[in-house]
């Protein structure tokens, strides 16, 4: 069966796609409202039991929540303690929106409690990973992993299959390529070594380095100002416009025409400090201030030079870039989905998320200087640390910080506070007020 992942939600036409072409053959269909037995805050009270596969210790549910924007922590809660009752190690959900054509398909997995050295009947660490589906969605990754592989041959396999890190790989290869293609050299495409001529050209100098790093920061603020795209205002105007960010928009010298001013005259700069030319421009006109540095114009870096007499930075139409490469770099763009809420460790969008950021910078700063074995994130400290060392060091700091302020409350009780599994915490109200004081003291340095 051909299957459509644009189409709005079709329950048939998904049971005929995991008989035919996804699950194992042992996936046995079934027909079943299952009522649940607990206060649910998201789902619907009915849950359809469609099938499941032996094998794979897998069963498969279909879900409905009345939220256009899929509280995401609480679907996952109430999913969780749903298939905790039935007893389900892993389980596929589709999760379907009363209240839009976009839906999730997720996988739920649980891991095998132990007691000690002995494996108990009871699961543990819950986990949730979802494909964005529907309309509005790229369906890019979801054929690549859901069709393209053929069936799923194990429980390795099916979460191979739901892998976010998989999915970063991929794209991250993708931008890489793009980035030689643009600076020049070698890379690795396959199992093939191809030879890149640069395509950027810089005034003044030609020296590889300087051409590295100034295309790192290219594409770090053009994929910054992509999730803005994203982003929309409380009128839902994207914070950034497609007729200047896209394919379509790429015309005639896009880097100096379009670029330079989205870069150094509106994202760096207050609106009521923008020139005329800016000001004039309908396109730029809701875009916003939100600087923070990375749009800072540096002089022999950007290559801009100062102008003495008219105190400001002016571009060098020296500096070139084929308008050729950007259609690429968007298209690229194009075949993933973007999410402006980052994942948690429990709760996981198969799409790129803001953490992709730190993941391309620190990877490309990695490449330069590579006869000398040093690079510029060791000399500038740029290392990204992956999320759940964050996640971990943030919620330790943090316990710790509130059994020392809270001195008579149990540290079992913080440590629930934190669990995003839990939905009640076990806290007095005079506990509360206390876990209140002590955060309105707490300071942070990041």
């Amino acid at each position: 069966m051909i299957m459509n992942f644009n189409n709005k939600y079709d329950r048939n036409n998904w049971i005929k796609f995991l008989e035919q072409n996804f699950l194992p053959e042992d996936y046995n269909k079934e027909n079943e409202e299952i009522e649940i037995d607990f206060q649910s805050n998201q789902i619907d009270k009915n849950v359809a039991y469609l099938g499941n596969s032996k094998s794979l210790n897998l069963k498969v549910y279909e879900m409905h929540h009345e939220s256009e924007n899929d509280p995401r922590i609480g679907l996952s809660r109430d999913a969780f303690k749903f298939i905790d009752h039935q007893k389900v190690k892993n389980a596929l959900i589709l999760f379907i929106s009363k209240n839009s054509d976009n839906y999730r398909f997720s996988l739920i997995t649980r891991e095998i409690k132990l007691d000690g050295k002995k494996v108990t009947t009871e699961y543990t660490n819950p986990k949730r990973f979802s494909y964005f589906v529907g309309p509005d969605a790229k369906k890019h990754t979801i054929e690549q992993y859901l069709i393209k592989k053929g069936r799923i041959k194990d429980e390795n396999d099916l979460k191979d299959s739901f892998s976010v890190e998989i999915v970063n790989k991929e794209f991250y290869n993708r931008i890489a390529e793009l980035f030689t293609e643009l600076v020049g050299g070698e890379r690795k495409i396959g199992n093939k070594n191809r030879t890149f001529d640069a395509l950027l050209k810089l005034p003044g100098t030609n020296e590889h380095s300087v051409m590295q790093e100034f295309a790192v920061r290219l594409i770090g603020r053009i994929v910054f100002c992509w999730f803005l795209k994203k982003k929309k205002s409380k009128n839902g105007i994207p914070l950034i416009p497609e007729n200047v960010l896209s394919v379509e928009a790429v015309k005639h010298n896009y880097y100096h025409n379009v670029l330079e001013l989205l870069f150094f005259e509106v994202m760096n700069t207050p609106i009521d400090n923008r020139n005329d030319l800016v000001k004039n421009k309908e396109v730029f006109k809701n875009i916003p201030f939100l600087n923070g540095g990375l749009f800072d114009p540096k002089l022999h870096e950007d290559y801009y030079n100062y102008s003495d007499s008219q105190k400001k930075f002016q571009p060098s139409y020296n500096l070139k870039i084929p308008d050729k490469w950007f259609i690429n770099f968007f298209k690229v763009l194009n075949l993933y989905n973007f999410t402006i809420d980052e994942n948690t460790s429990i709760d996981i969008d198969l799409s790129v998320d803001p953490e992709m950021l730190g993941r391309i910078f620190e990877n490309l700063l990695a490449e330069i200087n590579p006869e000398t074995q040093e690079t510029a994130r060791k000399s500038t400290g740029s290392f990204y640390t992956p999320r759940p060392i964050v996640e971990y060091m943030v919620d330790e700091s943090l316990i710790q910080y509130l059994v020392t302020k809270t001195s008579s409350i149990e540290e079992s009780k913080i440590r629930k506070l934190l669990d995003y599994t839990v939905e009640k915490s076990e806290l007095s109200k005079a506990e509360n007020l206390e876990i209140c004081d002590a955060l309105d003291e707490i300071k942070i340095i990041d």
